[in-house]
């Protein structure tokens, strides 16, 4: 009797020394901080889990007096979730051998008894990410996650809208997120990629660009998962290619070994080179050409300097206002109409 009135004593005690424990491991955590807890889960519940899986990692979002609110996570990835309802914290980052994905769609609440010890401290680029991927959510309806009220980064991936455009980001650096225009419809009359993010269409030209400051609040809707980003820029690459040859085609090298668009150095000015007809050169001054436009004959060509080349919007830009003007030849006039197909082609 005596023994069993001591056996009850000592698991009192250790009741009484563990809760002490589990409020000070609780007084110390904040937001931001990762612990193993017990799943939030009636003992019947638990019961039907397997002991070593009803313990896991827990990222805290917000601390009350009496409790924690977090997000749980787990070893492995929910394939069925998209991306900005899940984010990997890699384990050897933490100096753990593990990764564990965090499930970002609902809030745990974990009492001061489900706290077994604390894992990691997330550092804040982690948490930024974290944030956006909720803010993402909240976007999109999910209205009872929790927030951490940090600012985030665009990301590679990302879909924003700004003044009631949408654009996709392709790439970044320590500064600017550089994006491109994409749209849920397709224009029939237009030459656009099909490309897909999470589980939804869009259209683009891979033509129409914007860059930003990477920290510039903007409302990001979408975000892609690493294979929608692969197969983005693999289109991406493919369609500048053939927009490569196609501009080629139109702007070829003709009779005089020059393509239409190319610029000279003739005195004080610069000359676009724009056709060559019965041995002679002819192009408009870039400097005079909308205060006084002129077609003229470059001569002593092969003496002059070669500064560059114009690009097919500048081409298109240069020959329009020649056409206003009714400067352009038969020749010079098929030319700008094979330049505005193609750039209507482009254009979302």
């Amino acid at each position: 009797m005596l023994k069993k009135i001591k056996e009850i004593y000592l698991k009192l005690i250790n009741k009484i020394i563990n809760q002490n424990e589990k409020k000070k491991i609780f007084k110390s955590l904040e937001i931001g901080d990762m612990i193993w807890g017990i799943m939030p889960l009636s003992k019947k519940e638990l019961e039907k889990i397997e002991k070593s899986h009803r313990i896991r990692p827990y990222l805290i979002v917000r601390k009350t007096k009496k409790y924690l609110l977090c997000y749980s996570s787990s070893s492995k990835e929910r394939e069925e979730m998209s991306t900005f309802q899940k984010y990997c914290i890699k384990g050897g980052k933490y100096r753990q051998k593990k990764d564990s994905w965090l499930d970002l769609s609902n809030i745990k609440k974990i009492k001061i008894k489900n706290i077994v010890s604390v894992y990691v401290k997330l550092k804040k680029e982690d948490i930024r990410n974290i944030e956006k991927r909720i803010y993402v959510s909240q976007n999109r309806g999910n209205k009872e996650i929790i927030r951490f009220n940090l600012d985030y980064d665009l990301e590679i991936g990302d879909v924003f809208v700004k003044n009631n455009e949408t654009f996709y980001v392709y790439n970044k650096d320590n500064t600017n997120a550089y994006c491109f225009k994409i749209q849920k419809k397709k224009k029939q009359e237009l030459e656009l990629e099909k490309i897909k993010i999470n589980h939804k269409v869009y259209y683009t030209s891979f033509q129409e660009f914007k860059t930003i400051n990477k920290n510039e609040k903007v409302n990001i809707i979408n975000m892609a998962n690493g294979k929608e980003k692969e197969d983005i820029f693999n289109k991406k690459v493919t369609k500048k290619s053939k927009n490569k040859e196609k501009i080629d085609k139109v702007l070829k090298t003709d009779e005089s070994g020059l393509k239409i668009g190319t610029v000279l150095q003739c005195g004080n000015s610069n000359v676009m080179y724009l056709y060559f007809n019965s041995g002679k050169y002819y192009g408009a001054d870039l400097l005079w050409y909308k205060i006084k436009p002129r077609i003229f004959e470059i001569k002593d060509l092969k003496n002059r300097k070669l500064i560059g080349i114009k690009n097919i919007k500048e081409i298109n830009e240069i020959l329009e206002y020649l056409d206003e003007k009714n400067l352009l030849n038969k020749k010079l006039k098929n030319i700008y109409k094979n330049i505005r197909e193609l750039l209507y082609s482009f254009v979302a």
